[in-house]
């Protein structure tokens, strides 16, 4: 499931296509309906882990 669904942040924005910066700045806001990105835990003290369609899907909205 680890690289094929979840995708790191590296991985995310290999993905997208986007800079580091300019994820980190997304990652930070909310869109257009006061949504955080959706990001995934293992558990509390672990890293975040996305989907891409979910991104996707947040972008747009």
């Amino acid at each position: 499931m680890y690289g094929s669904k979840l995708l790191n942040a590296r991985q995310l924005i290999r993905a997208l296509n986007i800079g580091s910066t300019t994820f980190f700045k997304i990652a930070r806001r909310k869109n257009h309906h006061g949504q955080p990105i959706p990001a995934h835990q293992l558990s509390p003290d672990s890293r975040k882990y996305y989907v891409l369609e979910e991104v996707q899907e947040w972008l747009l909205n």
